[in-house]
């Protein structure tokens, strides 16, 4: 009987010493599990790199359609062919410049309603550009771009643009400098990105052909600030300079690098120069791949 309850106390104590052992383990176990889960969650998570990468496609976007609106046409007129005009405005737009008011204004019209532009893409609403002093294109001069119920694919643009002609640099290129203030994009959904940013436009490609667009090409470096459509705020750094030719609807190289709040960066890779929309997204040595806007 003796060893019978001894027994029994030995097991007692074994019992709560394994279950003391299992409860540690447990907690071991759940820290593990819930990092795991933490790096898959983050890994799936490509809210910031979505906003960021629709941010520079819109805002390159409008850029593009500025310079290239400046180029050529007549003070009021309908957009010239594709050849000679930047495509998203051809058959759409109406470009109206004010070449006697200082600042000057060039107004690009998409209209009130919905266009299918000939990129495939939705555009309603203005692009407004003012610039004073000296030709659109002369060095040292500045020009604000900034919108006026302007949408792409009923995405709302809104926030200024100012861009300022560098001049040439030390390789004989054409650069500009493009600061971005209060930038801001609301989806048909209601949600929004806002951002500011400061990026470095180089010509590398195209300035022998003032009237025909196609062969325009550049690079862009710099970096930006701003908080996703989730609330969450990043800083986003452009390692290896962005890759964009106008006779492609997106960027097709260069990576950039975005820092959420309380995130592990991730990696945007815009891929080796095909113009394939895709761009893929490493978080903590996991990859994803997105389509771009």
């Amino acid at each position: 009987m003796f060893l019978e309850r001894h027994r029994g106390k030995q097991t007692n104590k074994e019992q709560m010493k394994t279950k003391a052992l299992i409860f540690t383990l447990c907690i071991g176990v759940g820290l593990g599990l819930g990092s795991c889960n933490k790096d898959r969650n983050e890994w799936k998570d490509t809210q910031t790199a979505s906003d960021s990468e629709q941010a520079e496609g819109i805002a390159d976007d409008a850029i593009n359609i500025a310079d290239n609106a400046a180029r050529g046409g007549s003070e009021v007129a309908r957009t010239a062919s594709p050849v000679e005009q930047y495509e998203a405005m051809s058959g759409c737009a109406s470009i109206t410049r004010d070449t006697v008011s200082v600042p000057r204004v060039m107004t690009i019209d998409f209209g009130p309603s919905n266009c299918l532009c000939n990129d495939g893409r939705y555009r309603r609403g203005k692009i407004i550009v003012t610039y004073a002093g000296g030709g659109y294109f002369d060095q040292g001069s500045v020009k604000t771009v900034s919108f006026d119920n302007y949408y792409r694919n009923d995405n709302k643009v809104e926030g200024i643009r100012t861009v300022t002609n560098n001049g040439r640099n030390a390789a004989n290129q054409l650069s500009w400098t493009i600061n971005a203030q209060n930038m801001k994009i609301t989806r048909p959904d209601g949600s929004f990105h806002t951002w500011n940013s400061t990026r470095v436009r180089t010509m590398l490609n195209g300035e022998s052909t003032p009237t025909f667009w196609r062969d325009d090409e550049y690079s862009i470096s710099g970096s930006a600030e701003g908080i996703n459509a989730k609330g969450v705020s990043y800083v986003a750094n452009i390692t290896t300079p962005l890759h964009r030719k106008l006779d492609c609807r997106w960027i097709d190289s260069g990576i950039v690098e975005i820092s959420p709040e309380g995130k592990a960066t991730r990696t945007l890779d815009y891929g080796n120069g095909a113009c394939d929309r895709l761009l893929t997204v490493t978080v903590r040595n996991k990859s994803r791949t997105i389509e771009m806007n």
